[in-house]
Protein backbone atom coordinates (compact mmCIF):
# COMPACT_ATOMS: atom_id res chain seq x y z
CA UNK A 1 0.00 0.00 0.00
CA UNK A 2 0.84 3.19 -0.44
CA UNK A 3 0.65 6.90 1.38
CA UNK A 4 1.50 10.46 1.99
CA UNK A 5 2.38 12.13 4.78
CA UNK A 6 0.75 15.56 5.67
CA UNK A 7 1.65 17.90 8.55
CA UNK A 8 3.49 21.64 9.30
CA UNK A 9 5.91 19.83 11.74
CA UNK A 10 8.75 18.25 10.16
CA UNK A 11 9.80 16.31 12.94
CA UNK A 12 6.77 14.45 13.16
CA UNK A 13 6.56 13.90 9.34
CA UNK A 14 9.78 12.56 9.79
CA UNK A 15 8.87 9.89 12.51
CA UNK A 16 5.90 8.87 10.53
CA UNK A 17 8.17 8.27 7.37
CA UNK A 18 10.76 6.68 9.70
CA UNK A 19 7.76 4.02 11.06
CA UNK A 20 7.26 3.72 7.27
CA UNK A 21 10.30 2.99 6.26
CA UNK A 22 10.55 -0.09 8.99
CA UNK A 23 7.10 -1.50 7.33
CA UNK A 24 7.60 -3.54 4.42
CA UNK A 25 3.97 -3.13 2.94
CA UNK A 26 4.27 0.49 2.58
CA UNK A 27 6.02 2.70 0.26
CA UNK A 28 5.60 6.59 1.04
CA UNK A 29 5.07 8.58 -2.10
CA UNK A 30 5.55 12.04 -0.67
CA UNK A 31 5.08 14.48 2.44
CA UNK A 32 3.50 17.69 2.68
CA UNK A 33 3.62 20.30 4.96
CA UNK A 34 0.16 21.59 4.10
CA UNK A 35 -3.02 20.45 3.52
CA UNK A 36 -3.32 22.50 -0.13
CA UNK A 37 0.06 20.76 -1.57
CA UNK A 38 -1.74 17.62 -0.53
CA UNK A 39 -4.82 18.12 -2.30
CA UNK A 40 -2.98 18.74 -5.39
CA UNK A 41 -1.00 15.47 -5.46
CA UNK A 42 -4.15 13.84 -4.29
CA UNK A 43 -6.39 14.94 -7.23
CA UNK A 44 -3.23 13.59 -9.43
CA UNK A 45 -2.23 10.06 -7.49
CA UNK A 46 -4.16 7.09 -6.87
CA UNK A 47 -3.09 7.40 -2.52
CA UNK A 48 -4.26 4.41 -0.61
CA UNK A 49 -3.87 5.90 3.08
CA UNK A 50 -2.79 9.57 4.33
CA UNK A 51 -1.24 10.16 7.50
CA UNK A 52 -2.57 13.31 8.45
CA UNK A 53 -2.31 16.27 11.43
CA UNK A 54 -5.20 17.55 12.53
CA UNK A 55 -3.56 21.45 13.70
CA UNK A 56 -2.16 23.24 10.62
CA UNK A 57 -2.00 26.78 9.94
CA UNK A 58 -4.94 27.43 7.05
CA UNK A 59 -6.73 24.94 6.00
CA UNK A 60 -6.69 22.03 8.76
CA UNK A 61 -6.53 18.25 8.34
CA UNK A 62 -10.29 18.03 8.47
CA UNK A 63 -10.50 20.98 5.93
CA UNK A 64 -8.69 17.77 4.11
CA UNK A 65 -10.75 15.14 4.89
CA UNK A 66 -14.33 16.90 4.13
CA UNK A 67 -12.55 17.73 0.57
CA UNK A 68 -11.87 13.76 -0.36
CA UNK A 69 -14.22 12.16 -2.38
CA UNK A 70 -12.26 9.27 -2.96
CA UNK A 71 -11.55 6.04 -1.02
CA UNK A 72 -8.50 6.93 0.46
CA UNK A 73 -8.03 5.97 3.97
CA UNK A 74 -6.85 8.24 6.71
CA UNK A 75 -5.33 8.31 10.06
CA UNK A 76 -5.40 11.04 12.00
CA UNK A 77 -1.83 12.36 13.49
CA UNK A 78 -2.04 14.81 16.65
CA UNK A 79 -1.17 16.13 20.19
CA UNK A 80 -4.82 16.89 20.55
CA UNK A 81 -6.66 13.43 22.71
CA UNK A 82 -9.85 15.52 22.46
CA UNK A 83 -10.32 15.47 19.10
CA UNK A 84 -10.66 10.99 18.95
CA UNK A 85 -13.78 10.57 19.29
CA UNK A 86 -14.98 13.46 16.62
CA UNK A 87 -12.76 12.16 14.69
CA UNK A 88 -14.83 8.87 13.10
CA UNK A 89 -17.57 10.84 12.24
CA UNK A 90 -15.63 10.66 8.36
CA UNK A 91 -15.99 6.89 6.84
CA UNK A 92 -12.39 7.73 5.65
CA UNK A 93 -10.75 7.68 9.00
CA UNK A 94 -9.47 4.01 10.33
CA UNK A 95 -7.21 5.28 13.36
CA UNK A 96 -6.23 8.42 15.31
CA UNK A 97 -2.51 8.31 16.40
CA UNK A 98 -1.41 10.82 19.32
CA UNK A 99 1.93 12.06 19.57
CA UNK A 100 4.39 10.79 20.75
CA UNK A 101 3.93 7.99 18.65
CA UNK A 102 5.14 4.67 19.63
CA UNK A 103 6.61 1.69 16.88
CA UNK A 104 4.02 -0.75 18.31
CA UNK A 105 0.67 1.69 18.53
CA UNK A 106 2.14 2.68 14.99
CA UNK A 107 1.88 -1.24 13.77
CA UNK A 108 -1.51 -1.47 15.29
CA UNK A 109 -2.67 1.32 12.89
CA UNK A 110 -1.13 -0.20 10.23
CA UNK A 111 -3.34 -3.61 10.65
CA UNK A 112 -6.74 -1.22 10.78
CA UNK A 113 -6.22 0.32 7.40
CA UNK A 114 -5.25 -2.92 6.01
CA UNK A 115 -8.44 -4.38 7.51
CA UNK A 116 -9.97 -1.72 5.67
CA UNK A 117 -8.54 -1.72 2.75
CA UNK A 118 -9.14 -5.51 2.63
CA UNK A 119 -12.98 -4.79 3.12
CA UNK A 120 -12.90 -1.84 0.75
CA UNK A 121 -11.30 -4.74 -2.50
CA UNK A 122 -14.38 -7.00 -0.91
CA UNK A 123 -17.35 -4.46 -1.28
CA UNK A 124 -15.45 -4.12 -4.94
CA UNK A 125 -15.22 -7.56 -6.17
CA UNK A 126 -19.00 -8.30 -4.29
CA UNK A 127 -20.50 -5.74 -6.54
CA UNK A 128 -22.94 -7.47 -9.45
CA UNK A 129 -21.76 -7.30 -12.63
CA UNK A 130 -23.41 -5.33 -15.34
CA UNK A 131 -23.80 -7.48 -19.02
CA UNK A 132 -25.65 -6.25 -21.79
CA UNK A 133 -27.61 -8.98 -24.28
Amino acid sequence: MNCIIVGDEKTARAIVSKLCSKTPKIEVLDEFDNAIEAIKFLNQHHVDVVFLDIHMPGFSGVDLVQTLKDTTKIVLITSDTNFGIAAYEYEAIVDYLVKPITAERFQKSIQKITNALDKRSLKFLARPMMCSV
